[in-house]
Order: C-alpha cells, then sequence, then structure tokens
C-alpha cells in the first residue's frame, strides 16, 4: 500500500525540480494531466498536459521547442506605469521572460526551434490606464529585441481569459469570459501588481 502511495505521489508531481511547488491534477475531459500557474509564477515540462491560468491585463507567452519537446509558459504583469527601459517594471518583464527561457534551454530546448504563442492583456478597466496594452508592447518589444519570432496571438480586447496550453502538441486553447469576471480579475491583478512593486521596487483556439 506504502508502495502504491508512493507511486501515486510520483505521478502526482512535476517531473522538474523546480516546480515541486505545483501540483498536477487529473483533467477529466481532457485525459491528461494539468497543472495551474498563477500570476507571477512560470512552468516548464516535457510531459503531455495541461498547463492552465486565466489572465486579465496579464499576458501568458507559451514557448517550446517542437523538437526537443521541452517547453512552457509564464504568466506576468508589469508592476508599475514606468516606461523607462531600465524601470523596476521592465526589469521585472525581463525576468519573466529570461527565467522562462533559460529553463526551458536548461532540459533541452534550443533557441532556433522556439515555436512563441502570446495571449492575454485584456483593457480590464475600460477607458482608464490600459495595463494590458502596455504588457503587449512589453512582451513584443522584448522578443524583437532578442530576434525571436511569434507564431500565433490572442491578445487586448476586453475580456478575461482562461487558457489550456499543451507543450507536446503546441496546442493553445483560450476562453474569452464573461465581462462580469472582470472586477474579481482585476483586483486579484492589482493585488499582484502591488506586491510585485514591493519585491521589485529597486496557431490559437477559443473554446467554449
Amino acid at each position: 500500500m506504502a508502495e502504491n502511495d508512493r507511486r501515486a505521489q510520483e505521478r502526482d508531481m512535476p517531473k522538474f525540480r523546480e516546480f515541486s511547488h505545483i501540483r498536477r491534477f487529473w483533467m477529466p475531459q481532457h485525459q491528461r494531466y494539468g497543472v495551474k500557474v498563477v500570476a507571477g509564477d512560470f512552468y516548464v515540462t516535457n510531459q503531455d498536459e495541461m498547463i492552465s491560468t486565466v489572465l486579465g491585463s496579464c499576458v501568458s507567452t507559451c514557448i517550446r521547442d517542437p523538437i526537443a519537446g521541452v517547453g512552457g509558459i509564464n504568466h506576468f504583469i508589469l508592476p508599475d506605469n514606468d516606461c523607462d527601459i531600465l524601470s523596476a517594471s521592465n526589469r521585472y518583464g525581463v525576468f519573466a521572460m529570461e527565467q522562462l527561457i533559460n529553463v526551458i534551454i536548461k532540459y533541452g530546448g534550443d533557441p532556433k526551434n522556439f515555436e512563441i504563442k502570446l495571449t492575454g492583456g485584456g483593457n480590464m478597466m475600460g477607458g482608464m490606464i490600459d495595463i494590458g496594452q502596455r504588457n503587449i508592447e512589453f512582451i513584443k518589444a522584448f522578443l524583437k529585441t532578442e530576434g525571436y519570432k511569434i507564431t500565433s496571438e490572442d491578445l487586448g480586447g476586453y475580456q478575461p481569459r482562461k487558457i489550456l496550453y499543451n507543450v507536446a502538441t503546441g496546442r493553445l486553447l483560450v476562453h474569452k469570459l464573461q465581462s462580469q469576471h472582470n472586477e474579481r480579475y482585476l483586483a486579484l491583478e492589482l493585488q499582484e501588481q502591488q506586491r510585485k512593486q514591493q519585491v521589485h521596487c529597486d496557431d490559437v483556439e477559443l473554446f467554449d
């Protein structure tokens, strides 16, 4: 019995040790294991599993090397309104991207083979400051500067998104949530934005 419990625990854990804090769960509708990535976090895998997150103003970059079979996503929001390239905001964005890319490379990914998909960056506050657009501008500028091409994107708009990404297939599913969810996700993202300010003060498919 103890041996069965141990095997079950190993089955439910991500393969790469950097992500031991993330627990996998079975998704019967997809017949695969899944993981949830929260704001400010990222995840890399070489397994046939579903990576999920919910985005408002935040952006997720989905990157994989289809030859090496490794990839993952991040989930970030720039923590302030300073657009200076040397600001804490952009340093955080660069860190979020380098974190993801470096771990993919660590486990065999080759930047020359990267397939990159972008999603998120919604305008959750209507006519007020469009944080989502700032995140979109940042990620596009970063990828252009680093010489990466974008394979596909689903960005902007006024709705939160729930996404599912499979590294094994490269399939990105995007579900646009109803507008009544906006205030909830805006509140969560602003909370994350404030936390980051304290820490760092110095072929897309739609589905129902």
